[in-house]
Formats: structure tokens, sequence, C-alpha cells
């Protein structure tokens, strides 16, 4: 009973998540400047990530390979 009401509680925070995330209804009320704006927000900080990511990688990789040498 009690692992019940664990993965009972877990689902029901997955499904507040997804619903959160995606709610395709507030989306298109927004004008198409609003959404534009918002989109482009996402992707910049979207690529701000990859890079930082790409960043550690390389230094990374440099560390091991002089480790290597």
């Amino acid at each position: 009973m009690f692992l019940k009401f664990i993965f009972k509680r877990k689902k029901e925070n997955f499904q507040k998540k997804i619903k959160s995330k995606f709610d395709i209804n507030n989306w298109m009320d927004l004008t198409k400047e609003e959404r534009l704006e918002i989109d482009s927000k996402e992707k910049d900080k979207s690529m701000r990530k990859k890079q930082a990511l790409k960043k550690t990688i390389r230094d990374e990789y440099l560390k091991i390979k002089k480790k290597n040498v």
C-alpha cells in the first residue's frame, strides 16, 4: 500500500510537469510577437548551455590528453 501511494504521487508530479511545459492553449493565446520573443529566448538559453557543455568537454579532453603525454 505504501509503494502504491509513492507511485501514484510520482505519476501526478510527472503529469503536472508535462502539463506546465506544454500548454498549447496558452501558447496560442499569445500574439505572434510574444511567441517569437519567447521562442528566441529559449533558443538563446539552450545555445548558451550547449556552448558551455562543449567548453567543458574540450577542457576535459585537453586534461586527458596532457595526462597521457
